[in-house]
């Protein structure tokens, strides 16, 4: 492993020394901000004040904290390494530098935590429907606020053993933990497992068990909306383990005492690295990828807000009300012509009547 004396702030050593390859990394950065800006956001209007997303409640109050949370991931962690990157060096100060070093590990352990959360809720969903009640808003929200608490408790951690501990890493262009205190040695291995290996194994072993249901439920796809639900989940928890693999690779073969591995300036450790921490951003702006797939009341919110962005909606809408109000005159006027032609009818019988008698 990289020893803690090396100096990785130094950019001579692990800055990127082409400006034309920095300027292209700050490009890929600022292509993650912007997506999720729009994503995110629209996820979280679409959900709360358009009710968009026609799932089960539970499942969409889970959709809001992960669109949260990676909104929160790029404002924290992805702005910090645009600013970085363009300025070659860290230029935010000192109370940024701590918000990024706590908030890289308090969202990502968050964001694990909530997707398994999503896909346990559905596998549970799936296998007993009729108990769907008891999954309600209230208990999504619950459920989602008790996994933003547990990642809060790895900063607390942080901060009880070692706050100060944080550093400019030049290989990411953004602050990170030293892990230079001893009591790491013996507690590290146990966050990991608690924040890592747990949610993961959960999130791949509930993943597998719903790609089973899938395939037996795409031969009849009665309900959509658990179709939907389902292949939402799926996709998502799908993405965002593709997106961590390389950076588990990364982390395994970092313990396994290569000799390659312990190079601190090997392209292991340096650009390796910096591609495999880079590609974990995939899973914060995918979701609204995802969701305009496979969610079709999401999708067709999108098409109408398209409309409304460019004129067309209120087109529509007017075109809409001139053929109601047509249809109504027409309406009346059948109206109007069925009792006039009733009225007549009655005077002719009475005349007629008159006459015979």
């Amino acid at each position: 492993m990289t020893s803690v004396e090396v100096n990785l702030s130094n950019g001579t050593e692990f800055g990127i020394q082409q400006d034309g390859l920095r300027y292209a990394w700050a490009g890929y950065n600022i292509f993650i901000l912007l997506s999720s800006l729009l994503g995110d956001t629209t996820i979280l209007v679409a959900s709360f004040k358009y009710r968009a997303f026609k799932l089960h409640r539970f499942v969409v109050v889970v959709i809001q904290h992960i669109a949260l949370c990676d909104l929160s991931v790029s404002v924290v962690v992805v702005l910090s390494r645009v600013v970085s990157l363009l300025a070659n060096g860290w230029v935010l100060g000192r109370m940024w530098k701590y918000a990024v070093a706590y908030g890289i590990y308090y969202f990502n352990g968050v964001g694990l935590l909530l997707i398994s959360v999503m896909t346990s809720s559905k596998l549970f969903l799936m296998k007993f429907p009729f108990r769907g009640r008891s999954l309600s808003t209230r208990t999504g929200q619950i459920s989602c606020a008790l996994m933003w608490v547990l990642g809060l408790v790895f900063v607390v951690i942080i901060i009880a053993i070692d706050g100060d501990d944080v550093l400019f890493d030049h290989r990411t262009y953004d602050c990170r933990l030293g892990w230079s205190a001893p009591a790491w040695r013996r507690i590290k291995p146990v966050i990991v497992g608690v924040y890592t290996l747990i949610p993961l194994m959960v999130v791949v072993g509930t993943t597998i068990s719903l790609l089973k249901i899938a395939m037996k439920f795409a031969q009849n796809r009665g309900d959509s909306v658990k179709w939907q639900g389902m292949i939402t989940t799926i996709l998502v928890a799908a993405v965002y383990c593709l997106s961590i693999l390389p950076y588990t690779v990364y982390t395994f073969i970092g313990y396994s005492g290569a000799q390659f591995a312990d190079d601190p300036h090997s392209f292991f450790r340096t650009h390796y690295n910096r591609v495999v921490k880079s590609f974990i951003f995939i899973n914060t702006i995918s979701n609204f990828y995802i969701y305009s797939l496979t969610v079709k009341s999401f999708r067709e919110f999108l098409r109408t807000s398209r409309l409304n962005v460019f004129g067309w909606g209120s087109n529509t809408a007017r075109t809409t009300n001139i053929s109601m109000k047509s249809t109504t005159s027409q309406t009346t006027s059948t109206s109007i012509f069925s009792r006039s032609s009733r009225f007549f009818s009655w005077r002719g019988s009475r005349r007629s009547t008159t006459t015979s008698g």
